[in-house]
């Protein structure tokens, strides 16, 4: 859920839904407003502010008012014409179906961008390095993506391990030692058989980093690391999830990447010994022959 969203479906009391009116009315100022200087605007007290921010799950204002700012300028940031629920139209004829499909995809991957923190990112790819075995847990079609994440890492000597049945989580989560790390992938960041996973995760002290939207979601709040994903879609009401999986399956690609880059010279020569000695097959387009 976005933050904008939570703050109008908490449950305020009077004095503290005047606050958060005060707050939304004047957000294109609210990075040079002070506690005190909101305060003396709504006739409140600073502590107020602090309510407001412990009831969205902040430690305190500052906190607050700096994720608000942050997804105000995500929102605003310019998408284009796109609409990444219902990319094409009922009368759009083949090739425009595709053209408005592949804008959709670039549209998703230089949003991503603008998303991806550079301390986020090497913190993320410590955890990675420092982990025994990388564990990926994800639910529905994002199981398709770790599977490609997790058959990657492998073919470089990565120990790395997904998990296809949505019931083993539980299991898996149970079974994972603090020596090795968790990546948890869910666009809502609110799916149930994830939540228990990461939460039995947190319990044992495994480090997890997560895929998820913007916003306020339970998993971004349980992990150590969060790289979000583009977020334009709605939930249930789209024609598929062509921009938040293609989000997704780029983050996974620069974590692969980014790993692979850390011992290029040791990956590359793993990496081909291993397509050596099991990719046989003749090829007959000149274009595919490897280089002797």
């Amino acid at each position: 859920m976005l933050l904008h969203e939570k703050l109008e479906q908490t449950n305020f009391s009077k004095t503290e839904q005047t606050v958060v009116a005060f707050l939304l009315a004047h957000e294109d100022d609210l990075a040079h407003f002070t506690t005190t200087k909101i305060a003396a605007a709504t006739f409140t007290t600073p502590s107020i502010l602090v309510r407001i921010a412990q009831k969205l799950d902040f430690s305190g204002f500052r906190d607050f008012k700096q994720a608000l700012l942050e997804e105000r300028d995500y929102l605003r940031h310019d998408f284009g014409p796109l609409d990444a629920n219902f990319p094409f139209d009922r009368q759009d004829d083949l090739m425009t179906v595709a053209t408005k499909i592949a804008a959709l995809k670039q549209a998703s991957l230089q949003d991503t961008l603008t998303l991806l923190d550079h301390d986020s990112l090497r913190r993320a790819l410590t955890i990675l390095t420092q982990a025994q075995t990388i564990r990926v847990f994800a639910v529905a079609d994002l199981t398709f993506a770790a599977e490609t994440f997790v058959y990657k890492m492998r073919r470089i000597g990565q120990p790395a391990e997904t998990f296809t049945v949505s019931n083993t989580l539980y299991q898996e989560a149970l079974l994972t030692p603090r020596t090795d790390c968790a990546l948890c992938l869910s666009y809502s960041g609110q799916s149930s058989e994830l939540l228990t996973a990461a939460q039995d995760l947190k319990r044992q002290q495994v480090p997890v980093i997560a895929l998820t939207s913007i916003g306020a979601n339970q998993l971004a709040q349980l992990a150590d690391v969060v790289l979000a994903v583009t977020t334009r879609e709605y939930s249930y009401t789209k024609i598929g999830n062509f921009s938040s999986l293609t989000s997704l399956e780029l983050l996974l690609d620069i974590l692969y990447s980014a790993y692979f880059n850390l011992n290029y010279q040791q990956h590359l020569q793993t990496k081909l010994t291993v397509a050596r000695a099991t990719e046989r097959r003749e090829l007959d387009n000149q274009i595919l022959r490897d280089p002797e």
